[in-house]
């Protein structure tokens, strides 16, 4: 596609990209700030240029595509109606030292959340009950742990848990659970007990986009869409589907900048890591011949806070995202937007 002049003045990553809405093409600006933070140090620091994170254009996943849970999320989409948090670390047991289970967890301004690690357990007789774990020092957090599944054992009649279907534990018999591995995370307020429990798969990641809740946002794509519409987004499309983080997670009213952020066991050797955000305010301004100049002061609408992928001597990463949409202009070469940043006390 033919570009927008990009005059970025600000110290962070900016890439302009065209997307389809509802109604045709809307031109978004996608601006991703990267910090990173050290345990016993309550702000956090700006990455310098080669740390900096660029703009994903697709998800990211743990382990293979399409059976495993998203890793890093993508940057790309019009609008999210809050700020994600997505987190993405490994449980580590408090000291380092191996336990049958310890809590995890993370905070940031009103958002709080916490999930239960186990060791290695397996079913009992027809998944009526689970064995005691054993001894564990940490776990990537990821759904893949988590309850959830799909039963392909008679194709004709799968058998899915719509919520996380890359997890474990659903099958059509439960008699083919006995003595297998069972969840290695749960949320501690609905506890598993049997394959019967049916709990909220625990976690702190991104859903995927077609599991359930953000599968019910994406709209009708029927034969009719297809026809009449396609590729534009259906009519009944809901901006929710782009909301990716675990439930609980996601700011309505999206966050600000200088919310307290604290990690629990999410860092090797556990314990507690606590930083600040920081308070940023960004702006966006569209100029195109024929049409008055249009700025936009987007909010904060995705936080990735990163424990496992980090540089030197830093403890955790954390991605800031802002965007702003506008529609485009009919010559895009002629256009230009400016870009600038502005840190709030």
């Amino acid at each position: 596609m033919d570009a927008p002049n990009l005059n970025n003045q600000t110290e962070f990553v900016a890439r302009p990209v065209l997307l389809l809405a509802k109604d045709g093409e809307r031109l978004v600006l996608i601006v991703k700030a990267t910090f990173t933070g050290v345990r016993g140090e309550s702000e956090l620091e700006r990455a310098p240029r080669a740390e900096r994170r660029g703009i994903r254009g697709a998800d990211v996943p743990w382990g293979e595509p399409e059976k495993s849970s998203i890793k890093y999320p993508s940057d790309l989409c019009i609008a999210k109606p809050g700020t994600d948090v997505i987190v993405v670390a490994a449980a580590h047991a408090p000291g380092g030292k191996a336990v049958p289970s310890f809590d995890a967890g993370v905070r940031v301004g009103r958002l709080e959340k916490t999930i239960r690690v186990f060791g290695l357990r397996v079913w009992e007789a027809n998944g009526a009950g689970l064995s005691a774990p054993r001894p564990t020092a940490g776990i990537e957090v990821r759904y893949d742990y988590a309850w959830g599944g799909i039963d392909v054992s008679d194709p004709a009649r799968p058998v899915e848990e719509p919520r996380n279907p890359v997890g474990m534990g659903i099958a059509r018999d439960p008699s083919s659970l006995t003595h297998r591995p069972a969840p290695l995370i749960e949320d501690p307020l609905h506890p598993i007990t049997s394959v019967r429990t049916r709990p909220p798969p625990a976690g702190l990641g991104a859903f995927g986009r077609h599991w359930e809740p953000r599968r019910r946002f994406l709209g009708t794509h029927d034969a009719r869409w297809l026809e009449e519409r396609a590729p534009l987004l259906p009519l009944d499309h809901d901006d929710r589907a782009n909301l990716c983080a675990s439930p609980g997670l996601t700011a309505v009213p999206p966050l600000v900048g200088g919310e307290d952020l604290a990690l629990l066991n999410l860092t090797p050797g556990g314990g507690t890591l606590s930083v600040r955000l920081p308070r940023i305010r960004i702006a966006a301004s569209l100029l195109a011949a024929g049409r008055d100049p249009q700025t936009l002061t987007p909010y904060l609408d995705t936080l990735v806070i990163d424990t496992l992928d980090v540089p030197g001597s830093a403890d955790v990463v954390v991605e800031l995202v802002w965007r702003a949409a506008f529609r485009p202009p009919r010559r895009m070469k002629d256009a230009k937007i400016v870009v600038t940043e502005e840190e709030v006390a």
